[in-house]
Formats: C-alpha cells, sequence, structure tokens
C-alpha cells in the first residue's frame, strides 16, 4: 500500500515503473475515480494515513506481538480512526453514478469492516493480551 497510496501525494515519477503501472492497472480495472482525479479530502486522508495510521500501525503491530497493555488504546484509535475516514469516501462512491460502484465498493468496505471488528474486539477489555477470564460457569467446574 506504501507504493499504491502515496502516489497520490508524491509525484508519481519517484516511484519505480512497476508501482505506477499497478496503479493505472487498479485505475483501469477497478474504474477507481478516487485514485484517478484524487478530490481534496481523498488526499488529506492518504496525509493522515501516513502521518497517523502508519505509525500506530506499526506500534500495534508491536503491542500485539509481544501482548503490550497499551496496544488496547492505540488499536481503538487505529481503528476508529480509520473507520472514521471511510465514512466519505464511502459515501462519495455510493452517491457518484459510476458503473464500477460495486466493484469499488468491495475494495474498499473492508477498509471500513476490519477496523470495526479491531475496536469491537479491544473496547469492552482493560487488557485484551491478558489471561483469559473464567466464565462463573468455568469456575464451578473447576
Amino acid at each position: 500500500m506504501i507504493f499504491i497510496d502515496s502516489q497520490i501525494i508524491i509525484s508519481r515519477h519517484w516511484f519505480p515503473a512497476s508501482a505506477r503501472a499497478l496503479v493505472e492497472w487498479h485505475i483501469k480495472n477497478s474504474g477507481d475515480f478516487l485514485m484517478a482525479d484524487p478530490p481534496l479530502y481523498f488526499k488529506s486522508f492518504v496525509w493522515a494515513e501516513y502521518l497517523i495510521q502508519l505509525p500506530l500501525h506499526i506500534a500495534n503491530a508491536y503491542a500485539f506481538l509481544c501482548g503490550k497493555k497499551w496496544g488496547r488504546m492505540t488499536g481503538i484509535i487505529y481503528g476508529v480512526h480509520v473507520a472514521t475516514t471511510m465514512i466519505p469516501i464511502l459515501a462519495d462512491i455510493l452517491t457518484t453514478d459510476n458503473p464500477s460502484r460495486s466493484t469499488l465498493l468491495g475494495i474498499y468496505v473492508p477498509y471500513l469492516l476490519i477496523p470495526i471488528l479491531i475496536v469491537a474486539r479491544l473496547l469492552p477489555y482493560s487488557d485484551p493480551f491478558g489471561a483469559p477470564v473464567l466464565s462463573l460457569s468455568d469456575k464451578k467446574n473447576t
């Protein structure tokens, strides 16, 4: 994704030909008008992706692998931020008259659903990486 989305905010001539070709292939085959002619809000989300989401993603990978308790909060921040940015993107896709609408929804909807699942998994637990707590019925059987 780094070589794909960043072509929106950094001149494409800085990227390898294979990365440029991949973006062109994606636009041609998906009809992704957001990548073809990105509106200002979309460019700002790409900046946020690299300045906020990428560092959080790296921190979360470390926290989740090592079971760090602070990963809960950074995971929630990451999930809420990503899901929130997807709302105007999906609204744009749904309200435009684009024959590739269903293809674009198939590409972009997972970027809403997966962060929501991350938040749903992390929100109920103060320490989602700690030892699981036995339910009352499990305690009676031990």
